[in-house]
């Protein structure tokens, strides 16, 4: 194995797993014996972004106590430093940030900058000047290696803040976004992006909104429901977008509760560690779209008695009878029915903050979405037969709304002209009105200069746009339904309608991760995944670029990669 080459693949982050479990997948059938330390390496590497840090550090040693100093030594040495920096055990950091460093002139060059980048990070992040010696940087062309340059930026801007030279650390952050956009290093650009958000939000609350955009953008974009940095940076976007009254925390909890529900017991604990405080908040911020009648709590009593009182509002003038409203404020009644909320609501008019009762922020939100489908139930119809079909299953895999809409009757409905407006629910509205929502470009410049002034919403100019999340998917589901063969459209869905939930979410997951890899360049020829004849027959069949067709497969590891072979069997 060479390991400059593994170097090149390696400095994508994670994003690169699925080459590496190709490369293990080789090297096991191949001469499992002659290349056990690339293989354990390169699971090292995986336990670590699972954060199954006392695995790593187990094979770890064992690989350090076997292996001659040299490349793969070195490899394994960044990777202990960087999971004893998780673990905060600053005497084991020093032992073996002084021992890369004592080594480093001996090392070749290709490995230098990689241990420039670590060396630079330890130090920064986590010791004053006096713990550790300064990381020099020898050669600019450490520097200019995209990854290396990239970090070495984020590297920087922390320091920046760290000085609170807030302007020059978000400048850095959004270079280093930039440089890490072109090998791409998604981890990376997103860690860039979510520190902006953050490190704004109590300096400059309006312009941290501004870049929950491309944070939320590029994280629905990258990443599947079960990494952890779709639990960080939805925090930043929630704490953010709270911090503004923003209509999308709504959203952005509900796709943190969603994600959060799909973690097995062992999984969602040290989430439920890390984020308490969004998890205990979601309570507040997270409801469905359904058409129930709502409790009649005293916090939703009191806010509809202030504001009638406030604006002296007569009863005569709203579209709710004297006896109805005056039942429900005295808590006679213990529920009200969902339209004479609204109705009230209509003869009002208040701010919203995120105080206001939830049940309150549904009704708008239904109002909002109603506005909407209007418009675009008509524009929808418009479309070619098998055009609907295709956006509107677009649309129902990149939501997580997806759970509660029965995708065949609506298909049917489709196909049969029958699709109307009382026969639809919010849930069905709401994708419906996201097949035309447009991304908005993505321009730093414009978000650097701009100046934002806090945003005031209240119940007449509120409005619910499309998570950046969902907008990011829908780019990567729309490379797989260009490439899908429309002649077998009806096919596809028909056979993923037939399959359990679990069997639809693996099929989810080879879709999105399709799209992801779909531009994936600079990957040398003998580290390129091979379509596997397992799966060559459904490749052919659905006309699936092959490429992006085997990256994709080989996301799954283990026992996934079985069933996905038995499942798309069915089709």
């Amino acid at each position: 194995m060479n390991i400059k080459l593994l170097v090149e693949i390696v400095n994508k982050g994670q994003f690169i797993r699925p080459i590496l479990n190709y490369v293990a997948h080789y090297l096991e059938s191949d001469r499992p014996d002659k290349n056990k330390n690339i293989v354990n390496y390169i699971n090292v590497l995986k336990l670590k972004w699972d954060v199954k840090y006392d695995e790593a550090l187990e094979i770890i040693d064992e690989e350090l106590q076997g292996l001659k100093k040299g490349g793969l030594y070195c490899l394994i040495l960044i990777e202990k430093i960087d999971i004893l920096v998780n673990l905060s055990r600053n005497e084991e950091i020093k032992e073996v940030f002084n021992q890369l460093k004592e080594e480093f002139a001996t090392l070749p060059k290709y490995l230098r900058g990689i241990v420039v980048e670590n060396l630079k990070n330890v130090r920064e992040l986590n010791f004053e000047e006096k713990d550790l010696q300064a990381i020099r940087i020898w050669s600019e062309s450490y520097e200019n290696a995209p990854a290396t340059k990239g970090f070495i930026m984020l590297s920087k801007a922390r320091g920046k803040k760290n000085e609170e030279r807030y302007e020059e650390a978000v400048s850095l952050n959004i270079e280093a976004f930039k440089v890490l956009k072109t090998i791409p290093h998604p981890s990376g650009m997103v860690q860039a992006l979510n520190n902006l958000s953050w490190w704004l939000k109590d300096t400059n609350k309006e312009k941290a909104l501004a870049f929950t955009f491309p944070l939320g953008f590029y994280l629905g974009y990258y990443f599947d429901d079960d990494n952890f940095k779709v639990f960080n940076s939805l925090d930043t976007m929630f704490q953010v977008q709270k911090n503004n009254n923003d209509p999308l925390v709504y959203e952005s909890a509900f796709i943190f509760s969603k994600c959060l529900s799909q973690l097995n017991k062992a999984e969602s604990e040290s989430i439920k560690n890390t984020f308490k405080d969004i998890i205990n908040q979601l309570k507040y911020f997270v409801f469905n779209l359904d058409n129930n009648q709502h409790r009649s709590t005293p916090k939703l009593r009191d806010f509809i008695r202030k504001e009638i009182g406030k604006e002296k509002i007569p009863i005569d003038s709203m579209n709710v009878s004297e006896k109805t409203l005056k039942e429900f404020l005295s808590a006679k009644t213990k529920y009200i029915q969902p339209s004479t909320l609204r109705n009230i609501l209509e003869a009002l008019e208040f701010e919203i903050t995120t105080s206001t009762p939830i049940c309150i922020i549904k009704e708008l939100k239904k109002k909002d979405i109603d506005k909407k489908f209007e418009i675009n139930l008509e524009k929808f119809k418009n479309l070619p037969k098998e055009r609907q079909i295709s956006e509107f299953f677009t649309s129902y895999l990149v939501h997580h709304y997806k759970e509660e809409i029965d995708l065949k009757k609506i298909i049917k409905e489709i196909q049969d002209d029958s699709l109307i407006e009382q026969r639809c629910d919010y849930y069905t509205k709401e994708l419906i009105n996201s097949i035309f929502e447009r991304n908005p470009k993505i321009d730093f410049n414009f978000l650097l200069t701009n100046v934002q002034k806090p945003k005031i919403y209240t119940d007449k100019n509120i409005t619910f746009n499309g998570h950046p999340f969902y907008l990011g998917r829908k780019d990567i589901v729309k490379k797989f339904m260009k490439d899908l063969n429309k002649k077998n459209l009806k096919e596809f869905i028909e056979n993923y309608v037939s399959l359990d939930t679990r069997q639809k979410k693996t099929v989810e997951k080879f879709v999105m991760n399709y799209g992801r890899y779909y531009d994936l360049k600079d990957i040398p020829k003998e580290f390129t995944p091979k379509v596997p004849k397992e799966i060559d027959p459904f490749v052919k069949k659905y006309t699936l670029k092959r490429k992006p067709s085997a990256i994709s497969f080989y996301v799954f590891e283990g026992d996934e990669r079985e069933k996905f072979v038995e499942i798309i069997g069915k089709f």
